[in-house]
């Protein structure tokens, strides 16, 4: 009977003096398939080529012409600087040649969290800084939509 409630309350299973735990949640977790980073879904194995597995793109996204697909991606990489804790010199870098990207809604995102950037590279109390000091680059940055990137 112990070991019956053991196991209904706790998920534990004893076998010859030797106590296994069973997790069913993390069984439960656990992710199938593979990410695309394209399209932002998580995919069966099935729908990745073998170049798709490695740079993690599904055949359907893979299809979508590379201007398209390179825009996506640099989209993806402006919003993530607003995400990390120190935007660096090397960001900043890479920032200032995004910002001559022929693409104009990457250039104008870019040039925004570039400025930004300069302002207050340092992610702690930085909106509260620039809606004491810049209010209309905080503006800008809800304009665009970058304000939803920064995660207090």
């Amino acid at each position: 009977m112990v070991l019956f409630l053991l196991k209904f309350i706790f998920g534990i299973h004893k076998m010859n003096s030797v106590i296994l735990y069973n997790y069913p949640e993390k069984i439960m977790n656990k992710r199938r398939g593979h990410y695309c980073r394209i399209c932002g879904s998580r995919k069966p194995n099935e729908a990745f080529s073998g170049k798709g597995h490695r740079i993690h793109v599904c055949k359907k996204c893979a299809l979508l012409p590379k201007e398209k697909r390179e825009e996506i991606e640099q989209k993806d990489e402006i919003f993530n600087y607003l995400r990390q804790s120190h935007i660096s010199d090397k960001n900043m870098s890479r920032l200032r040649k995004l910002t001559a990207s022929p693409n104009e809604q990457v250039a104008e995102l870019a040039g925004v969290v570039l400025e930004v950037a300069e302002i207050r590279p340092y992610k702690k109390r930085r909106l509260k800084e620039l809606a004491r000091k810049n209010r209309d680059l905080l503006r800008k940055l809800d304009e665009t939509g970058l304000i939803l990137a920064h995660r207090w």
